[in-house]
């Protein structure tokens, strides 16, 4: 079948009209692409844009926004807004520009995580109001700033924890800056609070060894405390308890400053006052401690010309000194004391001599010193030591003919020595050596008395009757040489007393011979103390009688009961020469009486028998 001329002709135009449809949209489409996407060119920065075109604007604005700042993002979106809203490539326009608005949004972000909160907020309000994204600015920013008032909450609590020296809750604190949704509180304010918590923990550390060296009230230790102390900087959060640790330091050192004066101990203020530290602001105090020091350590070598230097120093005072009364007095003092010193001088030469002429002149010479001065005592004890050896060289014959006429040896002589050196008094030199001798001749003749006593005593004692001994050695008084020996001999005597009493005691017990008494016989004998004459008869009965008991026991088990051998052998004292056998006896006596082990033997095992029927 033929188609006809004028269908044929229909198709085409059909044809033709698809091709010129699809043809036109696929040059719209690329036209639309090829402009939003126009290679970059560098000619962006000179153009004059009340005349420029849209094509112009979208690529400088794609170009801008590529560089991702938020200044260029922003010049970006104003480029393109600038196109009317009808324009054909505005809903392409309007995407990019929410797209560039979140990049904005992004970077405020980007700043808030690094802690710059003040610049998110500045970077996300700059976002064109008109641009749908603007809706969501508002929100962020609350949210920034809550997050943020909660971080600083909770900072602020740390620091006030540190200040209050609360480091576990302290620690707390900065553990709850980690779960902060903000990279620069839960890191960088993390780790700087840890760090502030650690060196808080060493400053307190320091101020409470600043403490204890305070409490020890002794000026180095002071020094030492508040130079610690001191080295607490201004920005840390201890740093007033540091001052008040300072403050605390300058007063007590002040006053243990004053006490070293007051006790004159200058060499110690010389030292303390030069290392006075400036904080303390104590400069001009330091000056004149250092200056009174200094006087005074002169005044201390004792001469003349060291007192004159003394007084010098002591004048460089101002009158508005603090010290200046009490350099007064000392200067007074040291000026009494050049004559003292004049006044000893002299007399110590004299005294150099060493005769008793001498030694009353220069006795003499320091009596003139009066009793109100500074050198008195010392003068007293100088005077003091010269009247010694004038009663020294007076009375050293007395006692050395004391001593020639002990030397006989006997009692007599020995009174005699005692009167001789009686002689000297009891407020002389030598009265303390002569009393020594004194005591050994007395104790020399009370030994020559008493030992035929002694003697006689111990003599008695050989025999065996005690208490004649004793009574006898009870003769020696207790305040003679002998004494202590003769109670030594008394005390023995009396335990060889009490000895026998036990032996013989012990002997009647036994008399009884029934195992009790013998028993009882041996405890009373083992209460004999050792070394007494008795000892050794008593352990040889001991052991007797340990062995008849023993006997006893044995005769029961063989006799009658097992029960009452165990019961008369368990009688038997330890340290007796039968106790490790009864011990023996008993082990066996008690197996006997255990009843005996029956073992039953088992029955015969159960045997299967294979029954096989017969066929």
């Amino acid at each position: 079948m033929q188609t006809k001329p004028s269908e044929q002709l229909g198709a085409a135009w059909y044809i033709l009209g698809i091709l010129l449809i699809l043809v036109s949209g696929g040059v719209g489409f690329t036209a639309t692409s090829l402009l939003l996407k126009l290679p970059k060119t560098p000619d962006c920065s000179d153009v004059f844009w009340p005349l420029a075109s849209a094509t112009k604007r979208v690529y400088c604005a794609q170009y801008l926004a590529e560089k991702a700042t938020v200044k260029s993002l922003l010049q970006a979106i104003n480029l393109v807004e600038a196109l009317p809203e009808n324009h054909s490539l505005r809903p392409q326009i309007n995407s990019q520009v929410e797209e560039w608005a979140s990049d904005i949004l992004k970077l405020a972000e980007n700043k808030f995580q690094a802690g710059d909160l003040e610049g998110a907020i500045a970077t996300a309000r700059k976002i064109p109001r008109k641009i749908k994204a603007h809706e969501l600015v508002k929100a962020q920013i609350e949210d920034w700033q809550a997050t943020w008032d909660k971080a600083e909450d909770i900072f602020d609590q740390a620091e006030e924890d540190l200040r209050n020296s609360r480091w576990n809750q302290a620690f707390r604190q900065a553990v709850k800056l980690t779960y902060i949704d903000n990279e620069y509180w839960a890191s960088t304010k993390y780790q700087e609070t840890l760090d502030k918590i650690q060196v808080a923990r060493d400053e307190s550390e320091k101020l409470e060894t600043a403490r204890l060296l305070l409490a020890k009230n002794k000026a180095n230790d002071l020094l030492k405390g508040v130079k610690i102390a001191a080295a607490i900087e201004k920005d840390s959060y201890l740093y007033e308890q540091a001052q008040e640790i300072i403050q605390a330091g300058k007063i007590q050192l002040i006053s243990e400053i004053d006490k070293l004066i007051s006790r004159q101990r200058w060499h110690e203020l010389l030292q303390v006052s030069n290392r006075i530290p400036s904080f303390l602001e104590l400069e001009t105090e330091a000056n004149d401690w250092y200056t009174l020091a200094n006087a005074g350590k002169n005044a201390e070598i004792g001469t003349v010309s060291s007192l004159e230097a003394a007084i010098t120093e002591a004048e460089k005072l101002a009158l508005d000194s603090p010290l200046y009364p009490q350099a007064q007095k000392l200067i007074t003092r040291w000026q009494l004391e050049i004559g003292d010193v004049v006044h000893l001088a002299k007399a110590r030469e004299i005294a150099q001599m060493g005769e008793i002429n001498d030694l009353n002149q220069a006795i003499a010479e320091a009596r003139l010193i009066p009793p109100n001065n500074p050198r008195y005592q010392e003068a007293r004890q100088e005077i003091n030591s010269w009247n010694s050896k004038i009663q020294t060289i007076e009375d050293s014959p007395i006692l050395e003919r004391a001593r020639e006429i002990s030397f006989g040896n006997n009692i007599t002589a020995w009174q005699q020595a005692i009167e001789q050196a009686s002689l000297i008094r009891p407020n002389r030199a030598l009265y303390p050596e002569a009393q020594r001798y004194i005591r050994r001749w007395r104790a020399n003749i009370q030994r020559k008395e008493d030992r035929p006593i002694l003697d006689r005593a111990i003599a008695i004692a050989i025999n065996k009757d005690y208490s004649a001994a004793i009574a006898t050695a009870q003769q020696i008084a207790p305040n003679r040489a002998l004494y202590q020996e003769a109670q030594a001999k008394i005390n023995t005597w009396r335990r060889e007393i009490k000895a026998r009493e036990y032996l013989e005691r012990a002997y009647q017990t036994s008399n009884q011979r029934t195992p009790e008494s013998l028993s009882q016989a041996i405890k009373l004998a083992q209460k004999i103390p050792q070394g007494t004459q008795v000892r050794n008869q008593a352990v040889r009965e001991m052991n007797q009688w340990s062995t008849e008991i023993l006997a006893f026991a044995q005769n029961a088990a063989d006799k009658f009961s097992i029960k009452e051998a165990i019961r008369i052998a368990q009688l038997i004292p330890p340290g007796t020469s039968a106790y490790q056998a009864a011990k023996r006896q008993i082990d066996n006596w008690e197996q006997r009486l255990k009843p005996p082990l029956i073992i039953e033997e088992p029955s015969e095992p159960f045997r299967e028998i294979n029954y096989k029927p017969s066929l």
